[in-house]
């Protein structure tokens, strides 16, 4: 099957390339590639509400990976993890599954699957010309699982010059850790783009990202505790957020004439993760001390290859894409010598989860051009994956399984445009290898009563098939003893989202724009942990009904060289489980805001931003294992708060960032229960959040030649 799909992509982009001069060229709005032809993997914002962060911005606040950038948007969260250092999203309250993100289009594979619940902190921006956040139902264009909506990142493929290199350091503070050799963050990046001739075009970038990890009340690697002449193990050692070492390649060739384009990127990512245990084993041989630790390092590698080609033949717009991406995770548990401050031996050595993903698809639009009225868009979408995950699989039943999960389908928009109104119907048969066939389907309306009005709905299926790790999961120990689920079925429902939007200009200089949007989410048969059995074996199980509520609204105003943002979100969430017999469901609401003021000094070459989001009280029913009643559980609110001082020198050849994150130095949030499962209580804990107040410096020199 995979080498039927390359060659039919082969033999489809041979064909379009040998009739790209026999048809005329047309220019679009928006440019990405030579000769002002074509635009590629942009969401359309006539079908979906649409966000765009630019590449701008992200310098702005020296934002090195997405986590950096999305933590400051309206409707997203993110839930970082110190343990093995992710980094997830939740988008309107639904978490990472429900949101795909995508770059140029093609799904991302990660260690949890594909798409869905990726590792935030392992996409680099550095290469990101900007990133579109699109929100709604968009399973008919991008498929199962983009239920609360899709992340687009789209990276640079092209250069003003003919030669262009960027240069850049970042040293940042963890907190108020910091030193050159083994504490805070340090950023290296290279990037290197050469127009070769006036059709072809080739970039590549390098970047190193050294996070020494947040020790906090920890004392870091090699420390061990003393009483007296006694070492101790006071449980001290190591780090409060581990340390992840990270590398980036990319490169590409792209080539662009007439109304034909193609490009070969590829892309390698390897991490690095050090756990060290907080206990220590002394003991004393010879009359020495002889001091150990049982730690583990993890180390992954991602290899992404991608091709795609678009243009235009006889009106009808068409874009390729075909892309082979690889992870590996290898696992290390070896012994550590404090004394001696190195390895001592190792006492496992495996690759523990391996994944390999085979993806294609192709769109064709304006299928219907002859038609004033009617524009139809149609396309098929291929993925298959296979791997396992040695947790996910049963590594403590000794029982490492290989799966393989695959979706083959065809989706079709239809396109009607009549004086202010226009309707944009779409269906998608999805054949998921599992689970047969699905047919999921939305519906966009917009309306323009006025130039500069603009109503907006999205109404579409909410359809969300299990992801790798409710199926297969398995964690058994003496402790533990949660299991997928291979009998379980999709989640479907439905969605809504409505906006309504616009924009005054009152002059050249000032301009006022207003968006307000109204959600809803239904969802059926939500897949959730439950206790079962008599021994708290937990499993997932379809045992709920999910719905969420709420309304929110941005405010963007631009008067002369200020721009101002103020957004308000306020999100209600209803759960109704199954496994009880009465349970409240009624919406536990929760209220985020953000704000954001930019300025920008001409005559200086500076820009200033402050950035501030505050997130709202949390909710949560849970069982109360005493009166057996359903009690509330909270997480406290917190706010976070960034600035930056970005600046120019020399012409624009040098660029200075200086910066602080999380000024209001949040570590920990207090919780009760938010982390509670399939209705059943969480004792009230903390979560760890960031890791406190950090300052960030960035140097970067630009040569165009």
């Amino acid at each position: 099957m995979r080498f039927s799909v390359f060659i039919c992509f082969s033999l489809i982009v041979g064909s379009l390339y040998s009739q790209r001069d026999s048809v005329r060229v047309n220019t679009l709005d928006e440019v990405l590639l030579f000769g002002n032809q074509y635009t590629i993997s942009s969401i359309d914002k006539e079908l979906f509400t649409v966000n765009t962060i630019s590449a701008q911005q992200i310098n702005q606040v020296g934002a090195n990976n997405l986590a950096d950038i999305l933590n400051q948007q309206l409707n997203i969260s993110i839930t970082p993890n110190a343990a093995d250092g992710r980094s997830t999203i939740s988008m309107f309250g639904l978490s990472g599954d429900y949101v795909k993100i995508l770059v140029d289009n093609v799904p991302l594979v990660s260690d949890n699957g594909y798409g869905n619940n990726i590792d935030i902190t392992q996409i680099n921006l550095e290469d990101i010309a900007r990133i579109e956040i699109a929100e709604g139902a968009m399973g008919v264009l991008y498929g199962d699982n983009a239920v609360a909506g899709v992340i687009n990142i789209i990276t640079k493929k092209s250069t003003a010059s003919k030669w262009n290199i960027r240069v850049s350091l970042q040293e940042e503070t963890v907190g108020e850790e910091y030193n050159f050799e083994d504490e805070g963050r340090h950023i290296q990046n290279l990037a290197i783009a050469h127009n070769i001739s006036d059709h072809w075009y080739a970039s590549a970038n390098f970047s190193r990202n050294d996070f020494n990890g947040f020790k906090n009340n920890y004392f870091g690697r090699d420390y061990f505790g003393l009483s007296g002449n006694s070492v101790v193990n006071d449980g001290l050692r190591g780090y409060e957020w581990n340390p992840k070492l990270q590398h980036s390649l990319n490169a590409m060739l792209k080539y662009g004439k007439m109304n034909f384009n193609f490009f070969y990127k590829f892309n390698y990512y390897n991490e690095t993760l050090d756990i060290y245990n907080h206990s220590i084993n002394p003991r004393i041989q010879n009359g020495e001390y002889d001091i150990i630790a049982n730690d583990e390092q993890f180390v992954s590698n991602r290899f992404r290859h991608e091709a795609q080609a678009f243009g235009r033949i006889n009106q009808i717009d068409y874009n390729l894409s075909l892309s082979y991406q690889t992870q590996t995770r290898d696992y290390e548990n070896y012994v550590y010598d404090l004394r001696q401050q190195g390895k001592r031996s190792t006492t496992k050595n495996t690759t523990n989860q391996e994944s390999d993903l085979w993806f294609s698809k192709g769109t064709f639009t304006n299928l219907l051009s002859k038609s004033a009225d009617f524009s139809l868009t149609a396309g098929y979408e291929i993925t298959y994956q296979e791997g396992y995950d040695a947790v996910a699989s049963g590594a403590y039943s000794n029982d490492i399984a290989q799966q393989d999960l695959g979706n083959y389908d065809v989706f079709s928009q239809l396109s009607f445009t009549k004086k202010n109104w226009s309707f944009y119907p779409g269906v998608r048969l999805n054949n998921n290898s599992n689970y047969g066939s699905k047919l999921i389907w939305s519906t966009s309306a917009n309306y323009k009563p006025a130039k500069n009005i603009k109503l907006q709905a999205v109404i579409g299926s909410a359809y969300k098939t299990p992801t790798f790790t409710n199926l297969y999961y398995y964690f058994v120990d003496a402790n533990h003893d949660v299991r997928g689920n291979p009998d379980l079925t999709p989640e479907d429902g439905i969605s809504y989202l409505i906006s309504a939007e616009k924009t005054s200009v009152f002059n050249k200089q000032f301009q006022l724009q207003n968006n307000l949007k109204f959600f809803h989410f239904d969802i059926q048969d939500k897949i959730d942990l439950a206790v079962v059995g008599d021994n708290s074996q937990m499993q997932y199980l379809n045992i709920s009904e999910y719905k969420i509520l709420g309304v929110s609204t941005e405010n963007n105003l631009s008067y002369k060289n200020f721009q101002t943002n103020i957004g308000l979100s306020y999100t209600g969430i209803s759960q109704s489980l199954k496994t009880e017999t009465s349970n409240p469901d009624d919406y536990l609401f929760s209220l985020n805001a953000t704000a954001a003021l930019r300025y920008y000094w001409p005559k200086a070459e500076t820009r200033f931003s402050v950035l501030l989001k505050y997130n709202g009280e949390l909710q949560q029913y849970f069982r109360d294992n005493d009166t057996n009643e359903f009690v509330k559980g909270t997480q406290e609110d917190y706010s976070l708060m960034d600035a930056s001082i970005n600046k120019y020198f020399f012409k624009k050849r040098f660029e200075v960032t200086l910066g602080a994150r999380n000024l209001f130095n949040v570590v920990r949030v207090n919780n009760a229960a938010i982390t509670a499962m399939g209705g059943h209580a969480a004792p009230a804990t903390s979560l760890l959040f960031g890791y406190g107040r950090s300052y960030f410096l960035k140097l970067l020199y630009n040569l165009n030649m």
